[in-house]
């Protein structure tokens, strides 16, 4: 994740890491910034950039052996599987064995080789899975993306700019995260 003291330099608040702890005026809205900054490339890529854990919750296992897709990429592992049994007692599925298949844009999670998911209860949201996605390092690109849209969202403060001429720069944000945009049909 991009760290307050490296937004500060790229905004030239600062001129070295150094000095960072003695400008701290703005810390609030930096940080602020930079949340925005990640949250907006996340919707406009559709990936998760910052590492952290994310939970799905399912009325039902896909049928036999068929596998599930997570709606996040990437992801590295799945952390936990706790689903309830048709006694309503609820049970933790080993994750060793299950099968993250991370090939295709969102990853697919399949139970282990020649055996079926659970049979769970006929309830709704009966199914919890935990998983760690997000980029452990992010690309380059993404990284200057965030650092133009932090220093976009820094001079521009208000939602209505009067009596100036403005453009977006070419090359900008929208075409650092282009190669990882994953585009939506339907």
């Amino acid at each position: 994740m991009i760290s307050v003291p490296e937004a500060k330099l790229h905004l030239r608040l600062i001129s070295s890491l150094d000095e960072a702890e003695d400008y701290t005026d703005e810390d609030t809205l930096i940080e602020n910034l930079i949340k925005a900054a990640y949250r907006y490339a996340e919707e406009e890529t559709r990936t998760t950039l910052e590492r952290r854990t994310r939970t799905l919750v399912l009325d039902a296992f896909p049928s036999g052996k068929r596998a599930l897709e997570l709606p996040w990429t990437p992801v590295e592992a799945v952390e936990s599987l706790e689903y309830i049994a048709p006694d309503g007692v609820e049970q933790s599925l080993d994750v060793e064995p299950l099968r993250l298949d991370t090939r295709p844009i969102y990853p697919l999670l399949a139970p282990q080789w020649g055996s079926e998911w659970p049979a769970t209860t006929d309830e709704p949201e009966c199914i919890t899975i935990s998983v760690t996605a997000g980029h452990e390092k992010l690309p380059g690109d993404i990284r200057a993306a965030l650092l133009l849209l932090i220093g976009h969202l820094y001079e521009n403060r208000e939602s209505v700019v009067i009596g100036t001429i403005s453009s977006e720069v070419p090359m900008g944000v929208a075409m650092l995260l282009a190669p990882h945009k994953i585009h939506a049909v339907g």
